[in-house]
Protein backbone atom coordinates (compact mmCIF):
# COMPACT_ATOMS: atom_id res chain seq x y z
CA UNK A 1 0.00 0.00 0.00
CA UNK A 2 1.43 3.74 -0.89
CA UNK A 3 1.78 5.81 1.95
CA UNK A 4 -0.29 9.29 1.87
CA UNK A 5 2.41 12.00 1.72
CA UNK A 6 0.09 14.66 2.54
CA UNK A 7 -0.26 12.73 5.65
CA UNK A 8 3.43 12.43 6.60
CA UNK A 9 3.75 16.30 5.81
CA UNK A 10 0.98 17.23 7.86
CA UNK A 11 2.23 15.55 11.20
CA UNK A 12 5.79 16.12 10.81
CA UNK A 13 3.90 19.93 10.73
CA UNK A 14 1.56 19.64 13.29
CA UNK A 15 4.83 18.02 15.77
CA UNK A 16 7.34 21.18 14.36
CA UNK A 17 8.70 23.19 17.48
CA UNK A 18 8.94 19.58 19.55
CA UNK A 19 12.40 18.62 18.89
CA UNK A 20 14.93 17.71 16.08
CA UNK A 21 11.83 15.85 13.94
CA UNK A 22 13.29 13.13 11.18
CA UNK A 23 11.47 10.38 9.30
CA UNK A 24 12.25 6.74 8.13
CA UNK A 25 10.45 4.22 5.77
CA UNK A 26 10.42 0.78 7.12
CA UNK A 27 8.32 -2.28 7.22
CA UNK A 28 5.85 -0.69 5.61
CA UNK A 29 4.88 2.66 7.65
CA UNK A 30 6.83 5.91 8.13
CA UNK A 31 8.63 5.94 11.39
CA UNK A 32 8.60 9.50 13.23
CA UNK A 33 11.63 10.31 15.45
CA UNK A 34 12.24 13.19 17.50
CA UNK A 35 15.36 13.84 19.03
CA UNK A 36 16.64 10.55 18.15
CA UNK A 37 13.86 8.91 19.80
CA UNK A 38 10.84 6.63 18.06
CA UNK A 39 7.59 8.50 18.88
CA UNK A 40 5.37 7.96 16.56
CA UNK A 41 4.36 5.76 13.41
CA UNK A 42 2.33 5.93 10.72
CA UNK A 43 0.73 2.36 8.80
CA UNK A 44 -2.19 2.56 6.43
CA UNK A 45 -2.37 5.89 6.75
CA UNK A 46 -3.22 5.90 10.83
CA UNK A 47 -1.17 7.81 13.07
CA UNK A 48 -0.17 5.77 16.05
CA UNK A 49 1.52 7.27 19.03
CA UNK A 50 4.44 5.31 21.44
CA UNK A 51 3.09 4.32 24.93
CA UNK A 52 4.30 2.62 27.72
CA UNK A 53 3.47 1.70 31.42
CA UNK A 54 2.86 4.94 32.41
CA UNK A 55 1.08 6.68 29.84
CA UNK A 56 -0.85 3.51 28.06
CA UNK A 57 -3.84 4.52 30.06
CA UNK A 58 -4.63 7.45 28.86
CA UNK A 59 -4.63 5.72 25.21
CA UNK A 60 -7.23 3.16 27.20
CA UNK A 61 -9.36 5.00 28.76
CA UNK A 62 -10.04 6.97 25.50
CA UNK A 63 -10.50 3.69 24.01
CA UNK A 64 -7.87 4.36 21.25
CA UNK A 65 -6.90 0.98 19.74
CA UNK A 66 -3.32 -0.44 19.95
CA UNK A 67 -1.22 -0.76 16.94
CA UNK A 68 -1.08 -4.68 15.51
CA UNK A 69 0.63 -6.26 12.57
CA UNK A 70 0.27 -9.97 11.82
CA UNK A 71 3.40 -11.67 11.97
CA UNK A 72 4.16 -15.36 10.97
CA UNK A 73 0.69 -16.11 11.81
CA UNK A 74 0.33 -14.08 14.89
CA UNK A 75 -0.81 -10.72 15.55
CA UNK A 76 1.95 -8.68 17.39
CA UNK A 77 0.89 -5.85 19.73
CA UNK A 78 2.73 -3.14 19.50
CA UNK A 79 3.08 -0.33 22.57
CA UNK A 80 1.76 2.45 19.91
CA UNK A 81 -1.48 3.67 20.17
CA UNK A 82 -3.64 5.35 17.66
CA UNK A 83 -3.71 9.05 17.69
CA UNK A 84 -6.91 10.22 18.79
CA UNK A 85 -9.26 12.20 15.86
CA UNK A 86 -8.78 15.74 17.12
CA UNK A 87 -4.84 15.88 17.01
CA UNK A 88 -5.45 16.49 12.94
CA UNK A 89 -7.69 19.67 14.37
CA UNK A 90 -6.46 20.66 17.18
CA UNK A 91 -3.23 21.69 17.81
CA UNK A 92 -3.33 21.39 21.79
CA UNK A 93 -4.25 18.00 21.27
CA UNK A 94 -1.25 16.99 19.46
CA UNK A 95 0.93 18.88 21.17
CA UNK A 96 -0.48 16.74 24.32
CA UNK A 97 -0.68 13.12 22.90
CA UNK A 98 2.88 13.79 21.41
CA UNK A 99 4.49 14.51 24.65
CA UNK A 100 3.44 11.83 26.16
CA UNK A 101 4.54 9.77 23.21
CA UNK A 102 7.73 11.54 23.75
CA UNK A 103 8.20 11.10 28.00
CA UNK A 104 7.29 7.22 27.11
CA UNK A 105 10.45 7.15 24.74
CA UNK A 106 12.36 9.11 27.06
CA UNK A 107 11.58 6.66 30.01
CA UNK A 108 12.19 3.60 27.61
CA UNK A 109 15.46 4.93 25.73
CA UNK A 110 18.59 3.18 27.47
CA UNK A 111 19.87 4.57 30.41
CA UNK A 112 23.72 4.47 28.98
CA UNK A 113 24.28 7.84 27.08
CA UNK A 114 24.51 7.80 23.39
CA UNK A 115 26.66 9.10 21.27
CA UNK A 116 25.68 12.87 19.72
CA UNK A 117 24.60 11.61 16.13
CA UNK A 118 24.09 7.78 16.53
CA UNK A 119 20.89 6.19 15.53
CA UNK A 120 19.51 3.83 17.60
CA UNK A 121 18.82 1.12 15.45
CA UNK A 122 22.80 1.27 14.21
CA UNK A 123 24.90 -1.30 15.70
CA UNK A 124 26.80 -0.55 18.02
CA UNK A 125 29.21 -3.31 17.56
CA UNK A 126 32.89 -3.03 16.13
CA UNK A 127 33.29 -4.79 12.93
CA UNK A 128 36.44 -7.43 13.19
CA UNK A 129 39.27 -6.70 11.37
CA UNK A 130 40.26 -8.32 7.95
CA UNK A 131 43.04 -10.42 8.45
CA UNK A 132 46.44 -9.16 7.20
CA UNK A 133 46.84 -10.24 3.69
CA UNK A 134 51.27 -11.35 3.39
CA UNK A 135 52.88 -9.80 0.53
CA UNK A 136 55.74 -10.97 -1.95
CA UNK A 137 57.97 -8.76 -3.75
CA UNK A 138 59.75 -11.85 -5.87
Amino acid sequence: MALDASLQGTVLQLLSGMGVLRQRKMFGGVYIFCDDLFIATIHDDTLYFKANASTAADFIARGLPVFSSPKEGVTAMLQYYQAPPEVFTEPAAMKFWAEKALLAARQDAPSKSRKPGRMPWKSTVPTSRQPEVERSDA
